[in-house]
Parts: structure tokens; sequence; C-alpha cells
């Protein structure tokens, strides 16, 4: 996880200060290629695309493929064509540790790498690199006008969805009106114009929406906020939790205010363009150091369709996580050698770690790997003809996170792969509820303040 250049500036003795302590050992268990098959060859394949901001899609050559050995050194590589298209053919295994390269150029450039161990060989599906384009779509900038029928409203609780790019200036125009100027909409050419969707949700039971589908951008847009939320009770398996709900419509998504000691959530079950509700509980630290920050979570969600009715269970994950990351974290991630650990925690078999920071030529570079509960993470593999070397400074402010996930109550490494892979052929909406509705993560991030 490019240890040498960000973590060394990253995990500082003023930080320690803010963790635990405790002893850990390495595992003893393989990790890498595996699972001979003979000598027969199967061959991992990925279609790679990029969003535009109308919602369409296109073929993108901006991706890469890396085959790494147990030792994550480099075996193989295998670029997008020209139609976005990868393969890379395995002889002799059924998993590999692989690494996903994808990046994007221009003002709002980001690069990304994405590991696995012992991935299994098969169609990877799907693959978006980041950012969107505006390539095929016609865009324009319009005034949105925003009104209640009731209540007043304020520029802070106020947020519209179904922008391309978000208001240039936002304004009261009276206890009841707020202004969003120079909203940037886009559609394909010739298309419809996005749905537009405003939300005043503060978290209370006046929380109101409304939503607009037919507009003449060349004049303001008029949006009524006309709908009422409905009380939906929650049960949460602890007293001191935070609570919030997020509204997921066909072209974008509004969060509520977190509140604590919460027993409702507030949800638009009759509001045209809402596709699900996400409902998410969650028990939080957030310390303050010497060089930086620390924050811990441990939280479940459920994405659930509207409209909904009954009552909904969330249960916060309440293991023993926390001190093995930390141990992980603060300890074992500036060790000499790449192995970790965490085979102690209990309800979870999938370890996530992720590094984020900016380079000195204002790409944002974000790095992560996904693999079981003990094995070996990689650390520097991105080829040196991207030259990522050079244009990382520890000066910047840089963040890591160390977490374990889960979906649903049970779910094996392996099970979460091919899952993952299943997932990236589905639209949005599907991608996030069924079988994957439930998601459950202990998480600990540290920040530097450079």
């Amino acid at each position: 996880m490019l240890k040498t250049k960000i973590i060394a500036g990253l995990i500082t003795g003023c930080l320690l200060s803010a963790c635990g302590g405790g002893s850990s050992s390495s595992p003893d268990v393989p990790s890498g290629n595996g699972n001979g098959s003979g000598n027969s060859t199967l061959t991992f394949q990925a279609n790679v695309i990029q969003e535009t901001m109308c919602g369409t899609t296109s073929s993108s050559s901006n991706a890469e493929l890396l085959v790494h050995d147990q030792n994550w050194k480099v075996l193989s590589r295998h670029k997008a064509d020209a139609t976005g298209k990868i393969s890379a053919s395995i002889t002799g295994a059924s998993n590999a540790n692989i690494s996903l390269i994808t990046f994007s150029t221009g003002s709002n450039a980001e690069f990304v790498v994405s590991s696995y161990a012992q991935h299994p060989v098969v169609n990877l599906g799907t693959i978006l690199i980041p950012g969107k384009t505006q390539q095929g779509c016609e865009c324009q900038s319009t005034n949105v006008r925003v009104t209640s029928s009731v209540g007043t409203l304020n520029t802070s609780s106020v947020q519209l969805t179904g922008f391309s790019s978000p208001e240039q200036r936002k304004t009261l125009l009276s206890n009841n009106e707020v202004m969003f100027e120079q909203v940037g909409l886009c559609r394909a050419t010739n298309g419809s114009w996005p749905l537009l969707t405003a939300f005043a949700n503060n978290g209370t039971p006046d929380a109101i929406a409304g939503s607009i589908r037919q507009y003449n951008v060349n004049n303001d847009v008029e949006l009524l906020l006309n709908q009422s939320a409905a009380a939906l009770p929650i049960s949460i398996n602890s007293s001191n939790a935070s609570l919030l709900e997020i509204h997921y419509t066909e072209t974008g998504a509004s969060t509520a205010r977190s509140r604590s000691n919460s027993n409702e959530a507030y949800v638009f079950n009759q509001l045209d363009g809402v596709t699900f509700v996400t409902l998410r509980a969650s028990q939080s630290q957030f310390d303050v150091v010497d060089g930086g920050n620390v924050f811990r979570t441990s939280s479940q969600r459920q994405n659930l369709n509207t409209p909904l009715s009954g009552s909904v269970i969330l249960n916060i994950p309440n293991t023993d996580a926390m001190s093995a990351l930390e141990n992980f974290l603060f300890r074992d991630l500036q060790s000499n050698n790449n192995s970790y650990n965490l085979g102690s925690i209990q309800g979870f078999n999938t370890f996530y770690l992720y590094a984020q920071t900016t380079l000195t030529d204002g790409t944002r570079f974000f790095q992560s790997f996904i693999g079981p509960l003990q094995g070996f993470y990689p650390d520097e593999i991105v080829p040196a003809d991207y030259g990522i070397e050079n244009k990382l400074d520890d000066n910047i402010s840089s963040t890591i996170a160390a977490s374990v996930i889960r979906y649903g109550d049970d779910e094996s490494y392996q099970q979460y792969l091919l899952n993952q892979v299943e997932r990236s052929a589905l639209p949005f909406a599907s991608r996030m509820t069924g079988k994957w509705s439930k998601y459950s993560t202990v998480s600990l991030q540290v920040t530097t303040s450079n």
C-alpha cells in the first residue's frame, strides 16, 4: 500500500497515542495463485466503460489488469484495448492475486488501484473508470426555484438532486423559497432532461420533498415541495447509536441529518423517482490528535425499495474487530513484511485496506486491497511507467483505513468476490438492493492534517 511513501508520513508517533496496542502473529496460510487446475487454461475478462453526465456509457481504454504471484510481484500486464476489452489467460491455477488500474485525465483526474487476493479466474464483468464525461451529452445551466407548500425553508436544509454540476450559488428568496442558481443539467442528445428532486429533511417529522420531470431549461425551473414523509419505526441494538436515511432517486441521492437516540426514520414513499432508501445505524468515535485525526466506526445499513412499511431492525456489529484493526494499522502495517492476521475477528471474513492522497500534479490517488482475514497485502505494485512514485508527497494530507466488511448475515470471502462480479453487470439500484441490501462494517481511519 505504498508503504514507503504514504505510511511513513501517515502513521506517526503522535497518532499512536490515540490507539491501543497488543500482540499479533504472522499468518500460516497460503496467499496468491493456487487451487491448481492442472494444465488447463482459464481467462480473466473485463469490459471497461466510462459513465457520462447524461446517464449513458462509452467504452474506455483507461484500464489495466495486473496478474501477480503469491508475493504480489507482477507476472503479467493486460491493458484494455480500444474497445475497452481486457483478457488475461492463466494456466494451471483457478485463482490469482490481481490488481485493476483505472484512471481518468483532465482537470479532475483520478488514479485508482484495486487489488484482490486469491480472485477466481472468471469474467470480471464491467469495470468503471473514475469520473464522468460530457461526451455525447447536451448540457446547459439554469436556475431552479424550490418552493415549500407548507412551513419555511432555509438554504442549509434544502438539497437538490439530478444535476451534473452543482449550483454556483444558493439564495433564500423568501421564508419558503430557495433559488439554486446556474445548476448544470445534461441529457443525451435530443433526450429528456433529468428528473430533479429537492428535499428539506432535517431528520424530523416535518420533512418535505418534491420532484419534477417536465420543464423548460430556458426558463427558471419551478419545483414545489409537496410530499410529506412517513414515520418508519427502527429498532437498533444500541441505545447510543446514530441513525440516518438516504433517499436514492433515478438521478442522485439526498442525505438527512444524522441524529442520536432516534427510533424513527422519515421516508418519502410516494415521491416520484425514488428508487430505494438507505437506513444506517452507527456508533462512531472521532479523535483529533497531533498531526491528524482518528475515526472509528461500526455500522450496519439496509437498502430497501419503496414503499416501506412495518419496522426495520438494524444490528450494529458488536465484535472485537476494532482492537484487531488498531493492532494492524498502528503496528503491523509498519513492520518489515506485508503479512497480516485478523483471524481472531468473529462475524466477518473479508478485509478491506484503503489509502487516499493527492499527487503533486493534482491527481487524486486511491489504492485499495481486499482479501481474506489472513494473508499478505501488496506494497508499491503500480508499474513504474505510470510515474506515480515521483508524484507522491509526504507533506500532502493522506488517509488510510482498515475495515472488515460483510454483505448479509454470513458471507465467505470467495462469495464476496463472486458476488461483486455479479453486481458489476447490474443497474445501480439492483446492485444496492436484494441480497446486497444489508451491509455491515467495522472501520478504523486515520487522516493526516498536513
